[in-house]
């Protein structure tokens, strides 16, 4: 049974070859250092979080980089009511939820969920800058999935479900760091059935894809897509990602897929 993630799906609804180039062939891609550096740093910070919320020390992670040491004091600082006592219910970091959908298997690691008798809340920490309006938060596969799942494989109802995106980025090299931010995203009942009907949508196509034995279609170069993507030379797509100078037009950080622990 195939596994997908949130991820697995965006890239899927996105560009089906590209989803078969990085899940099914597992062909690494070339990265930017300074993507790969970030990539890093977020990855820390994860670790971070998650040993604070197990009881386990976290001076050693932070002694190697003053910077990770503020950006967490920072998220401390800006929402304590996340970090206090909570004697009643379940709270967990990285947990994983499995969904058995249509022949797959839905997945999705939180980074930190927090149950009550009646309440659901989802927390996702992401370490960059300029974080996307609710608007577009809404719309992507991580929000859908992540919500989906939790009122799927529980007995919450969507409205009493939500889910917030911290905001947290390394301080600069100069000025004063950027002080972290979130936004809060609400679940209702319609856009549950919306979900599950484009999750039907998804699987079902894929499931017909691989019946045939081919190689999955590529992107309409009318989408767009193919200027961010690092497989263009692979899909002799290059001069749609490379301009008049030679120039790579890399993925936005916003779009890399964090690495769970």
């Amino acid at each position: 049974m195939l596994t997908l993630t949130q991820g697995h799906l965006r890239q899927l609804e996105t560009c089906p070859r590209r989803y078969q180039y990085t899940y099914l062939d597992h062909v690494t891609a070339p990265t930017d250092p300074a993507m790969l550096e970030r990539q890093r740093w977020g990855t820390q910070f994860h670790q971070v979080m998650q040993q604070r919320d197990l009881g386990l020390p976290m001076a050693d992670l932070l002694r190697e980089d003053p910077a990770l040491e503020t950006a967490v004091n920072g998220l401390l600082a800006a929402a304590p009511e996340l970090f206090g006592p909570q004697p009643d219910g379940f709270r967990q970091s990285e947990h994983r939820r499995t969904l058995v959908f249509n022949g797959y298997g839905l997945t999705a690691i939180y980074d930190l969920l927090v149950l009550g008798a009646t309440s659901g809340q989802i927390i996702d920490w992401k370490t960059y800058q300029r974080p996307p309006n609710a608007a577009q938060l809404a719309q992507e596969w991580q929000t859908r999935l992540y919500r989906y799942l939790l009122v799927e494989t529980s007995a919450l109802r969507p409205e009493q479900v939500s889910m917030t995106y911290w905001f947290v980025a390394p301080p600069a090299a100069q000025g004063p760091p950027t002080p972290p931010s979130s936004i809060t995203i609400s679940y209702t009942a319609a856009q549950h059935r919306r979900t599950e009907a484009d999750l039907q949508r998804l699987t079902d196509t894929l499931t017909a894809l691989l019946a045939t034995g081919n190689a999955l279609p590529k992107v309409d170069l009318a989408q767009g897509h193919c200027i961010h993507c690092p497989f263009a030379v692979r899909c002799q797509r290059s001069s749609e990602r490379y301009g008049l100078e030679g120039v790579m037009a890399l993925p936005a950080i916003a779009d890399i897929v964090e690495i769970p622990l």
